[in-house]
């Protein structure tokens, strides 16, 4: 029998809801979360039900036991090569208690055949017997598509992450794509079911899932504290006083990410000269970028858009003054000349002859060769800041030997829902209260994205430009003019976005007064 599609047919009778699993039920349309890529169904919709959805948080409940330390006696043992599995878990009280099962704890085991043994047992761990023609039950599929799942976890290293970041943090996003993930994975796949005893661990399980996962936590935790280091900074006399009023002044809304500390000091001692920040669109690169320099005291002279502004001038261009026409430096030009920092965004969306001076001015005896034949010497002051993103649609890789030249490259991670509740409440304090309402469909929309590959982004800047348009127009209007334009035309993603904010309550209740 196919498991996964067996499992759409049973369902417990008068209990549709699938058992913690945020209130979906068997049948459920989900299509607003999720569509896989490979989805054959007539309507190309996303649909859930019970056996599948309960065997992710039966599984779940189990990993997130070990992941948060808390007593659990079940176990999970596989073999170096992955062929074997074999587990005996315990089902929890509440699972009887609230009609999911009557047993108290299930075994399985599966081999390199195409077989799957498993069986239910009773409070004292004996195997308890059942009809055979009972096979099919919804309950009795649990142990079976839970072994499947731990098969997935331990040999799909996405998936794994994937789970096992569930398993620590469950969202209802999240749980439709390892659902339907799971069912795509497995849908065609046909095995033979047999209910029969299981006792101890095959001498093939040497591997156990519960120690792999307590070994990764402790190598974690022992991971050594950041070391500690002196700041350094650049002295008032470091540069002219017509330069300093360019060392960035940002509001106390930024703040540098702690993992950019250390990184400060280098960049002022020279140490530093040259570094490149990548990261997903809306990290704060370019703001990174600029509070390093307010951090060391270090005037940015230019801040270069290479989607749009980086041309065969960027260090200069002779210009008519007058009856004469002369040479005007660049912003660029000045700090390779006197000192200070440039910043050059998207640096990988430029067109690689425009970077070629590169070479050479971050090379060790850096220096550039303007187009009126004066070989400018870098000035041991200046700093060069470059940001990207990693793969977006209308990049190009950077060139090798540039990326080399780089002192430091640092990956910069998505800004936490901390972060992004600050900076909003603090460009549109309008907006506070619907703020997890706005992240609930930025990470709805992220999941759809990543689960299905799509090349499309959306950032923090994205809900910022929302807030600002709902001031006039109120949120599901203006989200057709800010959130739905990242499907870039496509209809049917620009539909799905429609679909994930239409499911909101957008107005804000307010407490009735008494007359």
């Amino acid at each position: 029998m196919k498991p996964c599609k067996a499992a759409y047919k049973f369902v417990r009778e008068e209990d549709k809801e699938i058992y913690k699993c945020f209130g979906f039920r068997h049948l459920s349309d989900a299509t607003s979360y999720y569509v896989h890529r490979n989805n054959e169904s007539f309507k190309g919709t996303t649909t859930l039900c019970q056996a599948i959805g309960e065997a992710v948080a039966f599984t779940a409940e189990y990993i997130g036991d070990i992941l948060n330390q808390k007593e659990h006696t079940g176990e999970v043992y596989t073999d170096q090569k992955q062929s074997y599995f074999w587990f005996d878990l315990p089902v929890p009280k509440d699972w009887r208690e609230n009609g999911i099962t009557r047993a108290f704890g299930y075994r399985a085991y599966s081999d390199e055949t195409s077989v799957i043994r498993f069986c239910a047992t009773d409070r004292y761990g004996i195997y308890l017997k059942s009809d055979p023609s009972d096979l099919m039950d919804c309950a009795k599929l649990l142990p079976v598509l839970t072994l499947l799942l731990l098969r997935l976890i331990e040999t799909d290293e996405e998936y794994g992450a994937a789970f096992l970041e569930f398993s620590r943090k469950p969202s209802a996003a999240s749980f439709v794509v390892l659902h339907e993930d799971f069912y795509q994975y497995y849908k065609n796949n046909d095995y033979i079911l047999s209910y029969r005893e299981i006792l101890s661990v095959p001498k093939e399980c040497t591997e156990s899932l519960r120690e792999r996962l307590l070994t990764m936590m402790e190598n974690n935790a022992a991971l050594p504290e950041e070391t500690s280091y002196e700041a350094v900074t650049f002295p008032e006399e470091a540069f002219a006083p017509e330069y300093r009023e360019l060392v960035p002044a940002l509001s106390q809304e930024f703040e540098l990410p702690p993992m950019l500390g250390a990184l400060c000091s280098a960049v002022a001692a020279g140490d530093m000269r040259a570094v490149l920040l990548h990261g997903p669109a809306g990290t704060g690169k370019t703001m990174s970028c600029k509070l390093i320099c307010q951090q060391i005291g270090l005037p940015l002279m230019d801040t270069v858009n290479c989607s749009e502004n980086l041309d065969e001038f960027i260090l200069g261009k002779f210009l008519p003054e007058g009856d004469r026409i002369v040479f005007k430096e660049s912003f660029v030009t000045k700090a390779i000349r006197y000192g200070g920092a440039v910043v050059f965004e998207e640096i990988n969306f430029a067109r690689p002859q425009y970077l070629s001076f590169l070479n050479s001015l971050l090379d060790d005896n850096g220096f550039v060769r303007l187009d009126n034949g004066e070989v400018v010497r870098r000035h041991q002051n200046f700093r060069f800041f470059a940001t990207m993103n990693i793969g977006y649609y209308g990049t190009k890789e950077l060139n090798q030997a540039l990326y080399n030249r780089f002192n430091a490259i640092v990956e910069l991670s998505e800004l936490s829902d901390e972060a992004i509740t600050k900076m909003l409440t603090a460009r549109v304090p309008t907006c506070t209260k619907q703020i997890p309402t706005m992240l609930s469909v930025y990470h709805r929309i992220k999941t759809k994205i990543r689960a299905e590959e799509l090349d499309i982004v959306i950032s923090p800047r994205n809900l910022e430009n929302w807030a600002r348009m709902a001031v006039y127009e109120g949120y599901l209007t203006a989200a057709e003019k800010t959130i739905l334009p990242i499907a870039r035309n496509e209809r049917s993603m620009e539909e799905m976005i429609r679909k994930i904010v239409a499911s909101h309550q957008w107005r804000v209740k307010t407490e009735e007064t008494a007359p």
